[in-house]
């Protein structure tokens, strides 16, 4: 009777602040976790998911740490007496449709493959959250760091790179990866091989295409698998003459977020060390 009691009158307290800027915010998920930390004042934030305080792919887990984690369990988030709760298309479909069944306010942010979907992102997380200027401003700053990329990128033929991950997946067209390879100046040659989205590219594709640069992003650094061997097969050191593969952390990639930026500023400075290294001769 007491559960029953405790949903009714979350209920209500729902509909009464949904006209209002939410003073009390849930997020269920890691990407919307990202953005409520990011752009939402510190009093506003009530809970994230556990998995903002994973230092390997969340890139606010610092300040996650300073608030109640969740795991998207329903009474964990009636207990919560959220007025907004943030998810994404990954968040449990069932949570978010018992939630919106007893009346709370859900909302869904959408999944990022290029820049122009990120400053969506932000806009529209902040308007949720009643911070539109500071929306505005974490997109001024992100687009003023991919400037300044773009401004010392020389005119010369791109290197060719790729990103080659444990059992030889790879990002190609519409993906975050490629946006950022391309806006570093690298040619990604996953996107010439025509994979869109994330695919595989077997080692003999690899080994003809002759790639400058590996880069890779690995989700638990330390650990071991058969998988994550073939990162060390002889064939890809063979192919970058002694080069390693240059791993940018996951956090940059796993939500499309401002931190877009530290990953291109990555990749842009690995072109130059690679530029220096050939004594600025020109690749085929």
């Amino acid at each position: 009777m007491r559960f029953f009691y405790l949903i009714a009158c979350c209920a209500i307290a729902a509909a009464v602040h949904a006209e209002t800027p939410p003073a009390r915010v849930v997020s269920i998920n890691l990407c919307s976790d990202q953005l409520l930390l990011l752009l939402a004042k510190p009093e506003q934030i009530v809970s994230v998911s556990r998995l903002a305080l994973e230092p390997n792919s969340s890139y606010m887990a610092e300040r996650a740490a300073h608030y109640p984690v969740n795991d998207a369990k329903i009474e964990q988030l009636l207990g919560f007496n959220p007025d907004l709760v943030l998810g994404s298309e990954f968040s449990p479909h069932p949570s978010i449709r018992i939630m919106r069944h007893l009346g709370y306010r859900v909302e869904t942010i959408p999944l990022s493959s290029n820049l122009e979907d990120i400053r969506s992102n932000i806009r529209y997380t902040a308007a949720l959250l009643d911070a539109a200027d500071k929306g505005e401003q974490l997109i001024a700053e992100m687009d003023r760091r991919l400037r300044q990329v773009a401004s010392a990128t020389t005119a010369a033929a791109p290197p060719s790179a790729l990103f080659y991950q444990p059992r030889g997946y790879t990002s190609g067209r519409e993906t975050l990866q490629h946006e950022a390879l391309v806006l570093a100046g690298w040619r990604n040659l996953s996107a010439d091989h025509g994979i869109r989205g994330y695919g595989e590219i077997d080692l003999e594709t690899l080994l003809l295409a002759q790639p400058q640069q590996l880069f890779s992003s690995a989700y638990a650094p330390g650990t071991d698998s058969l998988a994550q061997r073939q990162m060390h097969h002889p064939a890809l050191n063979w192919i970058l003459r002694g080069r390693p593969i240059i791993n940018i952390p996951y956090k940059y990639w796993i939500c499309g977020g401002p931190m877009i930026a530290d990953a291109v500023e990555a990749l842009a400075q690995a072109r130059l060390d690679l530029l220096h290294d050939s004594g600025g001769k020109k690749h085929k």
